[in-house]
């Protein structure tokens, strides 16, 4: 049955996520319920810890085989993707703020999505792991780096201290709870106990993010509707940038790389699939109640993530088939 629940919200996050938008909008622009703005550092380390829990440390040993897709991943994810940001940012997005809170999204490791995808693609799953491990331990030097060096090129006060402070608090205390219930589950109970409980911890995640942007949008759903111009901003932001990021990565692995099929999977999948939780969950922590409101435009980005991911899912067939040509 709790296996069930965790599919049920893992595929069909699109709906889920629309709904809870949709929600958060209308009681928020109807009754004022911004008080509920004060619980959202609990609810943010709620969603974190577990997350925190699954992220397999072990699996950085297996490095030796996914040297080439790891390298290309981190590439992709703390170079390629905040350079093509910036550059559609400063396209089509005007607001130096927004823009902030996008070029926060592009550095964000992957989401535990992207492992799933990766799986029902038939990916290579051992590097899919290693490059969101490794993703997620260097976001937590990324962060405070690019986002000081963000903040400063877009005019917002918020001191470098304050950065690093907040990301202990989001990122690093969760993460050193997370590897120790990880530790104490496997040496207590088991390996097998641990794969159990597995699916528990996935929803927790899960809830706590629907609960976050449904508090997010309830919250700020007057001043989001006062600004819905910006938000259809987004639209050709998430085209270019998801569309051109997984046709950049065909070519590349296919034609200069010459990847497998299974290591391009799990580079594509963990490059394209950003972790809007994190993202929301360091806007809020950081920016205070003005994150609230940035926290948007990533949980907006959201409603075209997973249509791009299933749409590029629904052509793996046909993408291993081309692998396949002079592969022989």
């Amino acid at each position: 049955m709790i296996k069930k629940i965790q599919k049920n919200l893992s595929k069909n996050i699109l709906s889920y996520t629309a709904v809870v938008m949709l929600l958060g909008v209308s009681f928020g622009y109807f009754f004022d319920l911004r008080f509920l703005s004060k619980i959202i550092l609990p609810i943010v380390l709620i969603m974190i810890y577990p997350m925190m829990i699954n992220l397999s440390l072990s699996s950085l040993k297996k490095t030796k085989a996914s040297i080439k897709p790891l390298v290309e991943g981190l590439i992709l994810n703390f170079v390629y993707a905040p350079l093509f940001m910036w550059f559609l940012t400063s396209v089509f997005i005007s607001d130096s703020e927004i823009a902030l809170a996008l070029m926060l999204l592009s550095i964000a490791p992957a989401s535990s999505m992207g492992l799933g995808y990766i799986g029902l693609a038939e990916g290579h799953l051992p590097s899919g792991v290693v490059i969101v491990a490794f993703a997620f331990l260097l976001s937590l030097v990324a962060y405070p780096l690019f986002g000081h060096f963000f903040v400063q090129g877009s005019g917002i006060s918020i001191p470098f201290l304050l950065i690093v402070k907040n990301l202990l608090i989001v990122l690093i205390l969760p993460l050193i709870l997370g590897v120790v219930t990880r530790e104490y589950i496997e040496r207590k109970h088991g390996a097998e106990k641990f794969l159990n409980l597995k699916p528990y911890f996935s929803i927790v995640t899960s809830l706590s993010l629907y609960a976050l942007m449904f508090i997010i949008f309830v919250s700020k759903a007057r001043l989001i509707t006062k600004n819905y111009k910006d938000i259809l901003l987004l639209l050709p932001v998430a085209v270019i940038f998801y569309g051109i990021t997984i046709f950049f990565t065909l070519l590349v692995n296919k034609k200069i790389l010459k990847f497998e099929y299974g290591h391009h999977q799990s580079v594509v999948f963990t490059a394209v699939s950003k972790n809007i939780a994190l993202t929301i969950a360091i806007l809020v922590s950081v920016f205070g109640e003005n994150g609230q409101y940035l926290a948007v435009f990533p949980a907006m980005m959201s409603l075209f993530q997973a249509p791009f991911l299933m749409i590029y899912l629904k052509f793996s067939k046909r993408v291993k088939q081309w692998f396949s040509i002079n592969n022989n």
